[in-house]
């Protein structure tokens, strides 16, 4: 059974540089958009009263640029869980099928990105363990014939 995620940062590296990327170009964008309203205020009335003055005409818009630069770094640590948590699920499952453990069937969540990724892993682990079988009751001795191959994928 698929659960809710829980948490929103699964994965540090990728989903963290995302957001650092997202929160400099915030930030630069604030920066430059306050800088060019000072130097417009500055040309259009008296430079002594142009810092009163950007933030009176101003200030509400950069509030509120400020204000939702959270709630877009939110949404956006909630999106890159889409594939991050994925990518997650199945680097957890190929490395437990590297190590030979048991592997079943993996299902992403409900509006999760790759779900086809899901579909197709688990065509591997199913021509593995249809492999491991056929092995294991000694049908297979020589793996390697195009003979065999193909009786396999049959």
């Amino acid at each position: 059974m698929v659960t809710k995620r829980k948490k929103y940062f699964v994965d540090r590296s990728v989903q963290g540089a995302i957001l650092l990327r997202l929160l400099v170009h915030c930030a630069l964008f604030v920066f430059t958009t306050g800088a060019f309203l000072y130097f417009v205020e500055l040309l259009v009335g008296a430079p002594r009263d142009a810092g009163k003055n950007m933030l009176s005409r101003h200030g509400p818009t950069i509030l509120s640029a400020l204000v939702l630069g959270p709630i877009f770094l939110r949404d956006l640590c909630k999106l890159t869980n889409r594939f991050a948590g994925p990518m997650m699920r199945l680097r957890r499952a190929m490395r437990d099928l590297a190590d030979g453990r048991e592997v079943g069937f993996i299902k992403f969540r409900d509006g999760d990105m790759w779900q086809e990724l899901a579909v197709d892993f688990n065509r591997v682990v199913e021509r593995i363990q249809t492999s491991e079988a056929a092995l294991g009751d000694g049908v297979l001795e020589d793996a390697h014939t195009p003979e065999m191959v193909t009786a396999i994928d049959e």
